[in-house]
């Protein structure tokens, strides 16, 4: 939900350092004064300026935690303890998901894909929303940092509400005017006239256009919202994969494309069905849309121990290695001026990336420019099942 740039975490990796040198040093000497109860070291302890830099990063806002090779707790600031309920002189030395108690938390732990940022709220106070970065330092040590982001969520929710609320103020207005202009459309050229026909036909093109704006934009409305109920059934992905490669080659009759299909029989997906279908739509077309005349696309539909792979590959353009981490925002084009002549709404992959995060599944991306490109999902192994029973036997 929030990232930082990479001199922020140099800076952060820094403090880690730093606080586990204090850590250690304050462990040595706290053990120094219980052997010895010696009121002049707790004097030392006490006039000892590393303890009043400690000080000083105990009060920065962000949560920080100290962490060690199992994820035991050793440190945390004073935000830390207020916000995840940490008592440090019960909880030091205790695993950190025994002691923070956050769902999910532990399966974060457990991916080590700490790149991306785990959002929940704050187990001591609820009104808090917080954004968590695990930070690896020295060996097998990390450093935890838990940022308030409880005001950019509030943003993103108007932001969400404002997109859902036009786009439907406009869909009504929008229906009316499409409909005339498909009827006038239609009409022979003696009843509106010569010079009118080439203007109703590119009025009518650009509100189609804005039409499939408008749907999509409701469409990833609706992704967007977390507490959406989710459909998850198993499914079998055959037969819609078959039927997307029907798709792909009518969409690609006029530009003589070759549609080539891999897909393995007998397995199913558990899945939301329509937003499965979504998402192979919109990468069917944005491959239809850059792959130039007689050119080919491949879909693929692979199963193994590790997972399923949905793959749409084709031999188009291509897309700088520069563009890929940024092609599923909004409205991002690699290169405005070829896109426009595309056509599209620059919101496929916006909404192809949101269904692959609401099945716990992952989009890589992978392009060469003049070569191709390749989109493929992976879906885990537990959301698949086999539907034969020699399958079945394999996969045991």
């Amino acid at each position: 939900m929030w990232s930082s740039p990479p001199a922020t975490w140099l800076l952060y990796g820094f403090i880690a350092s730093v606080l586990g040198f204090f850590w250690y040093r304050s462990k040595v000497k706290k053990e120094a004064i219980d052997e010895s109860d010696s009121e002049a070291a707790q004097k030392s302890i006490k006039a000892d300026p590393d303890f009043d830099l400690q000080s000083s990063i105990s009060s920065l806002p962000d949560a920080l935690i100290l962490l060690g090779a199992q994820w035991q707790l050793r440190w945390a600031n004073q935000t830390a303890c207020d916000w995840f309920g940490i008592n440090l002189a019960q909880s030091t030395d205790h695993p950190v998901w025994q002691v923070m108690n956050i769902p999910g938390f532990v399966d974060y732990l457990s991916k080590k894909e700490f790149g991306d940022s785990f959002d929940c709220q704050a187990p001591a106070d609820t009104n808090v929303r917080l954004g968590i970065r695990i930070v690896p330092y020295r060996e097998n040590q990390f450093l935890l940092q838990g940022r308030d982001i409880t005001k950019i969520g509030q943003l993103e929710q108007i932001r969400r509400d404002f997109v859902a609320n036009a786009s439907h103020e406009l869909r009504t207005p929008l229906s009316i005017l499409y409909g005339y202009l498909e009827m006038m459309r239609d009409e022979p050229v003696e009843s509106i006239g010569s010079q009118w026909k080439p203007a109703i036909e590119q009025m009518f093109t650009q509100t189609e256009r804005i039409k499939q704006i408008i749907d999509d934009m409701m469409l990833l409305s609706r992704l967007e919202q977390v507490d959406t109920d989710l459909h998850h059934e198993f499914h079998p992905m055959a037969p819609l994969m078959h039927n997307a490669c029907k798709d792909a080659e009518a969409l690609s009759v006029n530009k003589g494309h070759i549609v080539e299909c891999q897909i393995d029989e007998n397995y199913s997906l558990l899945c939301d069905a329509e937003e499965i279908r979504s998402l192979i739509t919109n990468l069917i077309s944005n491959a239809v849309r850059y792959t130039p005349d007689n050119g080919t696309i491949e879909i693929r539909w692979k199963v193994d121990l590790v997972g399923g792979y949905l793959s749409v590959i084709d031999t188009g353009i291509g897309i700088e290695e520069k563009n890929i981490p940024r092609l599923t925002e909004r409205f991002y084009r690699t290169d405005p001026a070829r896109s426009k002549a595309a056509g599209g709404t620059g919101l496929g992959l916006a909404i192809v990336n949101h269904i692959v995060n609401r099945h716990q599944a992952k989009l890589i991306i992978r392009s060469k420019v003049e070569s191709g490109s390749e989109f493929m999902v992976h879906f885990p192994s537990e959301s698949i099942r086999a539907d034969h029973e020699q399958v079945n036997l394999l996969l045991k």
